[in-house]
Parts: C-alpha cells; sequence; structure tokens
C-alpha cells in the first residue's frame, strides 16, 4: 500500500495490520494480539513475555500506513 493512500475503514485496517505483523522480522515469530480498531484508533490485547516484545510489536503496528494511534493493552506473562 502506498504510503501516502488512506485506509477505507477499519476493518481493512485491522487486517493491514494483522499482515503487516506476519511480515514484520521483529514480530513474525511472536505470538499475535488480538487486534481492533475504531475511528483508525488501533487497539492492541493478548500478552507479551518481554516488554520488548509488547514494544516491537506497537512500533511494527504505528508503521501501517492509516494508524493514527495504538492503545496497547497487552500484558506480560513470562513463560513459567
Amino acid at each position: 500500500m502506498d504510503p501516502g493512500a488512506t485506509v477505507a475503514n477499519d476493518a481493512l485496517l485491522v487486517q493491514l495490520v494483522r499482515g503487516s505483523l506476519g511480515k514484520d522480522a521483529k514480530t513474525r515469530e511472536l505470538a499475535r494480539p488480538n487486534v481492533s480498531s475504531c475511528k483508525f484508533v488501533v487497539t492492541l490485547h493478548g500478552c507479551a513475555r518481554e516488554p520488548e516484545e509488547r514494544r516491537a510489536i506497537e512500533e511494527a503496528v504505528r508503521r501501517v500506513p492509516g494508524v493514527r494511534d495504538v492503545m496497547n493493552k497487552m500484558r506480560i506473562a513470562p513463560l513459567l
């Protein structure tokens, strides 16, 4: 998608975000968060093993064209 292009709706934006997480070298091997969007503000829910994973996911989402803001509600839950 052209970086200057606009995204038609929130449903399309959610699909773009999910796809970008699968393509990004820092996030493709991580557990995927639940993604929702309202008025182009993306909300992330789920668990990350450490703060760096949580941050990498948020940064990847912020780079998706059309994302106005990110509400990162992911919890840190290390594997036992």
